[in-house]
């Protein structure tokens, strides 16, 4: 691990671990099932692609496996206070080929990766806030800084409805890596990308729906849907077709 990495995230892994060794253990839950998703090829992407994903989440104790900023990830976290919990996790990246969409002919692939990060989430009453850090174990990939608003609407028996806001913000290379254009690649493109440094910067911002309903003890049907908009140092990338864009996705669960 870069040491960087490693002196960055090392009070916050210390303060975990102490904390999990004097707090009471979380209860275990498994969630297992299949959805299908749809979203743009790549940011900025005024083309779509769908895809089938698995619906897996874990905790038993202190450990658990679940999403991320958007990313499967597994880690352990505690809960400070019943309505507070903070944790540490390590996620999978997506990655992004030249191939992938015309626009891209000429950029660098960007690779499959690891990230590093932390996060604390609050819940107080029918309201969540959560706010996430994240460093790509892959040089010069960068960091992202997430924060997410939510509020459970309506929340009977069967089914639950919730709307959320997310703001997304990335650190110059990380910018770069997505946004970014470099001279090799501009003269790789024939003539379709100019060259583009974007610093740092708002990343993103999205909001969205998310609706649950239980169609027995053990079954779930999940869904979401949101607009995502890219922040201005991204969207005046020559790599990006279109600056907004809609996602969603429906699953079925099976929780025990």
């Amino acid at each position: 691990m870069p040491t960087l990495i490693r002196s960055a995230l090392r009070p916050c892994l210390l303060a975990i671990l102490c904390t999990v060794g004097t707090s009471q253990a979380l209860a275990q839950q498994t969630t297992v099932g299949v959805g299908v998703g749809f979203a743009p090829k790549y940011e900025g992407a005024d083309s779509y692609g769908g895809r089938f994903y698995p619906l897996l989440s874990h905790r038993n104790g202190h450990f658990f496996l679940a999403p991320k900023a958007g990313m499967p990830a597994l880690g352990l976290q505690t809960n400070l206070t019943d309505n507070w919990t903070i944790g540490t996790y390590a996620s999978l990246a997506r990655a992004r080929k030249s191939g992938d969409a015309d626009r891209l002919h000429g950029k660098d692939d960007i690779d499959r990766h690891g990230n590093l990060g932390v996060f604390t989430a609050y819940r107080l009453g029918n309201a969540k806030i959560e706010g996430s850090y994240y460093q790509a174990l892959k040089s010069g990939y960068g960091a992202t800084a997430v924060l997410d608003l939510s509020y459970r609407l309506w929340n009977d028996q069967d089914s639950s409805f919730s709307m959320g806001a997310e703001l997304k913000w990335s650190n110059e290379k990380a910018m770069r890596t997505y946004f970014g254009v470099k001279s090799h690649e501009a003269a790789a493109s024939n003539g379709q990308l100019q060259r583009y440094r974007p610093d740092a910067g708002l990343r993103s911002y999205a909001l969205y729906g998310q609706y649950t309903h239980k169609l027995s003890e053990s079954w779930s049907l999940q869904g979401l849907v949101g607009v995502n908009t890219l922040g201005e140092e991204a969207k005046d990338s020559p790599l990006v077709e279109k600056k907004s864009s809609v996602f969603g996705g429906v699953g079925l669960g099976y929780s025990f």
